[in-house]
Order: C-alpha cells, then structure tokens, then sequence
C-alpha cells in the first residue's frame, strides 16, 4: 500500500466512495477501482475488502443489490448515500480529486523522478504503464 494511503479509515471512505461514483460494483471491481484511483499505487487485498463489505452490509451502508453466480454485486443504501453526502442524485467527487491527494501524488512523482535509478525494474514498469495510461487520459 502507497505511504499516502495509510489513514485510518480511509478504506472504508473510499469504498463507499466509490460506489457512489460508480454504482452497483463487485468486490473485485472495487479493488479494481482503488487501482485505478490510486495510479497503481495501491491495490488492497481481498482480505480487507471482503470484511470491510460485511462491516459496511451490517452497519446498513450497503446492500448487496443483486448476485450473479458466485459474484455479488454492492451498491449504497439511503443511509450510504447520506453517509458520502449523496443528495438529489448528485456524487461526490471521487477522493482523488481532492487538492490533498492532488499535492500528495506531486510529492510522489517527485520523489519517483530522484530515485528513479534505484527503484527496482518492477515497479519502474508498473509506473511506466501508469504514465501511458495519465498520458492517454490527458490527451482526450
């Protein structure tokens, strides 16, 4: 997990987060999205998205909406929308696009440029990939 990410409850945050943004999604697409929101930086494991979405389920944030197969697919209940600030139909913006993060993934790209030479060949692909897709996004 990215050092930005590590705060207390963040995950739970930006799960519902992200159903809000995106709607009805399986655990796996949720993890999915975190990817993705997170620039690759961080890919959370199904060990702590599964029970979080048992938490989420009990506490009456969530519901599972339908299930399909083995899949089952969660989507916010009234009290989630309130929860995340969803009023009239209207979403949040994702966590990503907060000034925050925003300053945090400058730091983190500056720290990548200086130590570019050290990071291991893994993770200087992973960033690559990361920088076609920015790329491609910007572009359109």
């Amino acid at each position: 997990m990215g050092w930005f990410w590590r705060r207390r409850g963040i995950l739970r945050d930006i799960v519902l987060y992200i159903l809000a943004f995106k709607g009805e999604l399986t655990g796996a697409q949720i993890i999915d999205e975190i990817e993705r929101w997170s620039f690759g930086f961080w890919r959370p494991s199904p060990g702590s998205i599964y029970p979080l979405l048992d938490d989420l389920e009990r506490e009456g944030l969530i519901k599972i909406s339908r299930i399909d197969g083995v899949k089952k697919y969660y989507s916010l209940t009234e009290e989630g929308k309130k929860a995340v600030g969803v009023i009239g139909g209207v979403n949040p913006p994702p966590p990503y696009l907060s000034p925050f993060s925003v300053d945090e993934f400058v730091s983190m790209a500056r720290y990548i440029i200086d130590n570019w030479d050290r990071l291991p060949r893994e993770d200087r692909e992973k960033i690559r990939q990361v920088l076609n897709d920015l790329s491609k996004a910007v572009e359109h």
